[in-house]
């Protein structure tokens, strides 16, 4: 690829000009999930459109387009940083340019408005407050996937927005494998399971207490309080504005010590890898995670394959009995890591074990490919989820709010998100095998506190390439295969054996 050194100029200042007005655009969003009043969500739902709207005028206006198709007959096949990052462009352009810009600012402002409504509709337990703001989001979603155009099926379009390249085709049978895989493990489990003891998690700890470990936990495995920090929010989330200035929020319960440890833990691992991208990736689009399944592969090895280690435990619970040791006094590592990672159906995801957490993301999926291809309609939803949970985990939700309310992520129109979660799983568990194989010393690591080698790992693997790489090639990169669901299979099956003694 020869592309002028102007050109690549002018593209790289419309990528500075959009990434800035999306990152005011998202400080505002986390100003809404955070300190915002109630009553601020009707001039907020206009601002964040107006910002939204422009950044969409800048990306697909006529100057934008000049600079596109000057650059597009250059594009064939370059693997240098910057070759890269103008096939990034183009396709950015290429996307964006297929919306119409009414589009654009009803689904921003559809999206601040229905944040509100679920928010009231999850406190009262009432499907029926969200459904119409639901109803809304759906029909502009639908009409986006028809816009951007789809080979198979109306849900691709939407999930390639999350997961480039990924198909309900080619996730299906991962999942049906996956499910099949996890009735196996809970059939296994299931003769066994009072072999291991959570209940200590639900004693009482300090909130004030609980956040304290919880942000020297995130300190010491590699998240930079000089660029970032820690607010809390009706649900947990990342969002950065640079990479030098990222924001976690967590949430704290007086009677659960695992929601706002390894909810926080969770956000730093994207935190850290929002600070890890390469410094001449700043302002433009390629500063960010090569997918929503990449990402969330960063927030689950450190939250799982990192903290829910047996090695993790062995230098971390001498630290969190310093905070609670009434509580914890008497509790070996072993103890703690058993407690931590007891296997059993639950009603709500962000607390599901890992194993079972899969099968609320599969529900999920399922549901919303059937809302998006009109196959299921808004108002049969809270009965659709409550069979499914049933059918998948032996479980019918109380109540809207620990239902079919108990995610934001439709909210904000985040149809084809939820598939992102278990891709982070499954790559998660790969970087596991990936890392135990360049780095075998990583367990004696983890148990004297040493997080930086691993850290510094990710950062030349996955951190520094940000978006300039699809998921499919990082995987590739490094484990020379792509996509399976074969290494979490073996992951949890091997860690169930270890807690339920078998």
């Amino acid at each position: 690829m020869n592309i002028e050194e102007k050109l690549v100029a002018d593209a790289t200042a419309v990528m500075n000009t959009v990434k800035d007005l999306q990152a005011a655009s998202a400080l505002l969003g986390w100003d809404q999930e955070t300190y915002m009043p109630d009553g601020a969500a009707e001039a907020r739902a206009e601002q964040l459109a107006t910002l939204d709207t422009l950044a969409h005028q800048k990306l697909t206006g006529n100057a934008t387009a000049e600079i596109v198709e000057k650059i597009r007959p250059a594009l064939n096949g370059g693997t240098t940083r910057t070759e890269r990052l103008m096939k990034l462009f183009v396709r950015e352009y290429d996307k964006a340019s297929k919306l119409p810009e009414r589009l654009v600012h009803e689904t921003s402002k559809a999206t601040a408005l229905a944040q509100e409504s679920w928010k009231k509709a999850r406190g009262a337990s009432d499907f029926k407050i969200f459904r119409d703001d639901l109803k809304k989001l759906l029909d502009l979603k639908s009409e986006a996937a028809e816009c951007y155009g789809y080979a198979e099926n109306k849900y691709d379009a939407l999930l390639d927005l999350f997961e480039p390249g990924m198909s309900v085709s080619h996730l299906k049978p991962v999942f049906s494998n996956l499910a099949k895989g996890t009735r196996e493990l809970l059939a296994m489990v299931e003769p066994v399971k009072d072999r291991a003891d959570d209940s200590v998690l639900y004693t009482k700890f300090d909130k004030n207490q609980q956040l304290a470990f919880a942000q020297q936990i995130s300190k010491a495995i590699g998240f930079n309080f000089e660029t970032g920090r820690v607010d809390l929010s009706a649900h947990p989330f990342c969002t950065s504005f640079a990479p030098t200035d990222v924001r976690l929020t967590t949430r704290v319960f007086e009677d659960d010590l695992r929601s706002c440890l390894f909810g926080l833990i969770h956000e730093t691992g994207h935190g850290m890898y929002e600070q890890g991208f390469a410094k001449e990736l700043t302002r433009t689009f390629a500063a960010d995670g090569a997918s929503m399944g990449i990402h969330e592969s960063q927030s689950l090895f450190w939250e799982n394959v990192i903290a829910r280690s047996e090695e993790f435990w062995e230098w971390g619970l001498p630290i969190l009995k310093t905070y609670f040791p009434e509580q914890l006094g008497n509790m070996t590592p072993l103890d703690f890591y058993k407690a931590i990672n007891t296997v059993s159906p639950s009603l709500i995801r962000i607390e599901a074990d890992e194993t079972t957490y899969n099968m609320h993301i599969i529900l999920r999926f399922e549901l919303e490919e059937a809302l998006i291809n009109g196959t299921l309609s808004v108002d049969d939803v809270p009965a659709a989820w409550n069979d499914k949970m049933q059918a998948f985990l032996g479980i019918t939700p109380p109540s809207d709010a620990k239902g079919c309310l108990q995610d934001i992520h439709w909210s904000f129109g985040g149809f084809g998100y939820f598939p992102s979660y278990t891709l982070g799983k499954l790559y998660a568990a790969t970087l596991r095998k990936c890392l135990l194989r360049d780095m075998p010393e990583s367990p004696d690591n983890i148990r004297t506190g040493n997080f930086a080698p691993i850290l510094e790992w990710l950062r030349t693997n996955i951190h520094q390439h940000g978006k300039t790489m699809t998921p499919d090639e990082l995987i590739r990169n490094i484990s020379g295969s792509s996509l399976t669901e074969q290494d979490f299979l073996e992951y949890a099956m091997a860690k169930a054996k270890r807690v339920y003694d078998l």
